[in-house]
């Protein structure tokens, strides 16, 4: 079980710990939690929570240039813009937003706190070995964030990494990336990886005429370098990370020296660095103990205009946990306790604000696993953190895996995940506009809800190919939640929920292999979110969430010539009618609601690769029907009058894509 880190995984990856050998065991680890789950889809099919793994061939069927790009092809996964002048963008699972997902980078929390607004842009993808997406709460290892699911995502490993890798990729809006990788084996114990990436937006784009660059201008350099030292009773590995991003958006003639009030302009700087260490003490005698400690610690510098609105972020973080691992009598029962240490210290300002607070949130945990052999798995957790803000908080969660028969599995989770509110960094696409914000009420920044979800899988042959059917169902019904209320016409508000608020998700989703080398994947996705608003005479209305699509249909083809000499990959996906908040405000004075809805729409994703012998090519295309969002910004001739707005986005926002690049590895 020599990679303990895995310990912070999701629970199923554990079981593979128990028969490795020790002068081979790093290796044979890593073939497993990279492995290409033989049924179509990616499911895995061996994990206790509903898991896909998204491995490089999965990755490959789209562009991928960073991490908000890899989800193209994923049914469970949709990614929008927040706005339409700052070019971050946004992930939904289950129906609510991707801060509601624990984003981990091999098991490190990291796209959280001022992250969360650009960090899925920060992560190249060409780094990206595999991601592991599971839905509902997860582990209590993991920590306490996991509310409606979690994202794990393993970079390239310095000691199997290619010697070299060049990735290069530009499109006809105007983007152009470079990536190089690099792995060096001393010997057999050291290895050392370095990772460079630097991508550039310089197109001026206004597709639609409406005045605005409908996308920043931008220049991104983000630096890895990480180390590793096997040996049969040790494991470490350690690394920096550091990244720098400039962009600038707003109207078409915006510079960087501009007048903020003759021209509209958005302005964005971060500069971050990450240092990370992992340390596991491996007991070839006992394969089936471990005693593993990640550290992490992140410095990140913002600042920001919007306008004559200024915005300045600081944040410095420090985190560890600490995992131990044993068994009760056999392997059946499995025991994982540990504790983990997290400090957040933030100094932020917005206009003529400063808020400043620092958060310490010292945890225990304890897990018990039971196995019955080929029949159930059960994962019983609980862990209590200590938050010098919010008070002592305590996380139960339960998971079960049944294998109902030889090909039908039936999973079962219930869990409960909280959270610290963010405002601010979370909700920056907000701030592109003229109105005011407003806090109501007294400020509880606590999310905290209860997730249950249930997933039926069967496998199957139809005629002599392989096929599953995957169903399943996740209820999350909210203890607390932070409203960002933008139903007030010049007023955003925000407020901690007076009422209910719930998500159900409903998901069917379809895989076959009908030919060889051809696979085709059909999803349907049904979203039902609603939640208690306040009206403005102090009352409360029920409405269902905005921008988010009630049903959503996707359909992914991809095909191969023999030896994988010629790729083809072709996805289809179709949104739903969605709210959008209501200019007109009835509701919030009468109590009448009438919903104002966006149409629904279809895009269509392509590509097509070349291998060679050393390098490949690929060309694709994005949008191909070129839908786009007619006037996604409200009053654009007049950026400095009331009822100017750039965060009412809800769909496309650039037309047709085109796009190429080379792929070049020595290995």
């Amino acid at each position: 079980m020599y990679k303990l880190l895995i310990l912070l995984s999701f629970p199923t990856l554990l079981q593979a710990q128990q028969v490795m050998r020790k002068d081979s065991i790093e290796r044979d680890t890593e073939l497993k939690e990279f492995r290409v789950i033989a049924n179509p889809g990616q499911k895995d099919d061996n994990a206790i929570l509903a898991t896909e793994v998204m491995t490089i061939k999965t990755l490959g069927k789209a562009a991928c240039c960073n991490l908000s790009e890899s989800f193209e092809t994923n049914a469970s996964v949709s990614v929008s813009y927040a706005d339409a002048v700052t070019g971050s963008k946004q992930i939904q699972l289950l129906g609510l937003a991707g801060t509601y997902v624990q984003t981990n980078v091999e098991n490190v929390p990291s796209i959280r706190g001022l992250k969360s607004t650009f960090g899925l842009n920060y992560l190249p993808g060409t780094w990206i070995k595999s991601i592991d997406l599971a839905k509902g709460t997860i582990s209590v290892v993991n920590g306490y964030e996991s509310m409606t699911g979690a994202i794990n995502v393993e970079l390239a490993k310095p000691d199997t990494s290619e010697v070299y890798y060049l990735n290069t990729y530009t499109n006809s809006q105007g983007r152009f990336e470079m990536n190089q990788q690099g792995a060096h084996r001393f010997n057999s114990r050291l290895s050392t990886g370095v990772f460079a990436h630097y991508s550039q937006q310089a197109g001026r784009l206004d597709g639609n005429k409406d005045g605005f660059l409908d996308l920043p201008l931008f220049q991104l350099a983000n630096v890895l370098n990480r180390w590793k030292y096997a040996t049969d009773r040790w494991m470490i590995q350690w690394g920096a990370n550091y990244l720098l991003e400039d962009r600038l958006g707003g109207q078409n003639a915006i510079q960087k020296n501009s007048d903020p009030f003759q021209i509209y302009g958005f302005g964005s700087k971060t500069e971050r660095l990450e240092t990370f260490a992992k340390i596991a003490r491996l007991y070839p005698e006992k394969p089936y103990q471990g005693l593993a400690l990640i550290l992490s610690t992140a410095n990140h510098a913002n600042d920001s205009y919007f306008s004559i609105k200024k915005y300045q972020g600081r944040e410095q973080s420090i985190y560890g946990n600490l995992i131990f691992q044993s068994i009760i009598d056999n392997t059946n029962h499995t025991v994982k306790t540990g504790a983990s240490f997290l400090l957040d210290s933030y100094q932020e300002s917005y206009i003529d604000s400063a808020y400043a607070r620092t958060e310490i949130v010292p945890g225990i945990y304890g897990e018990y696993t039971w196995i019955i052999p080929n029949k159930l798995t059960l994962v019983l957790g609980q862990r209590v953190d200590f938050h010098n803000q919010l008070g002592t908080q305590w996380v139960p969660r339960l998971h079960v895996k049944w294998d109902v028969a030889t090909d039908w599995i039936l999973r079962l989770s219930a869990g409960k995940g909280w959270r610290r509110v963010n405002p601010l960094a979370e909700n920056m696409g907000f701030l592109v506009n003229n109105r005011s914000l407003r806090v109501l009420g007294s400020l509880n920044p606590l999310e905290s809800s209860w997730n249950y979800g249930m997933t039926l899988t069967k496998n199957m042959t139809i005629g002599s190919r392989k096929a599953n059917l995957v169903l399943d169902f996740f209820q999350t019904d909210f203890i607390h939640q932070w409203m960002v209320d933008m139903e007030a016409g010049s007023t955003i508000r925000m407020y901690s929920s007076p009422g209910k608020s719930f998500s159900t998700s409903i998901q069917g989703e379809f895989n076959y292999s009908p030919f060889k080398r051809f696979e085709m994947k059909v999803a349907y996705r049904y979203q039902d979110v609603q939640a208690d608003y306040m009206r403005m005479d102090g009352g409360l209305i029920r409405l269902t969430k905005p921008y988010l699509n009630k049903d959503r249909v996707l359909v992914n083809l991809a095909y191969a010539t023999p030896y994988e000499i010629w790729k083809y990959d072709v996805t289809w996906q179709w949104n739903g009618s969605r709210r959008i908040p209501d200019h007109k405000l009835a509701h919030l004075h009468t109590g009448a609601i009438q919903e104002v809805t966006a149409p629904p729409f279809s895009t269509v994703y392509g590509q097509v690769t070349r291998q060679f012998k050393k390098w490949e090519l690929y060309v694709g295309v994005e949008n191909l029907f070129n839908f786009t969002q007619e006037n996604p910004i409200f009053v654009a001739k007049d950026p400095f009058a009331a009822g100017f707005d750039a965060s009412m986005v809800w769909g496309p926002i650039t037309g047709t894509m085109v796009y190429t690049g080379i792929r070049f590895k020595i290995n």
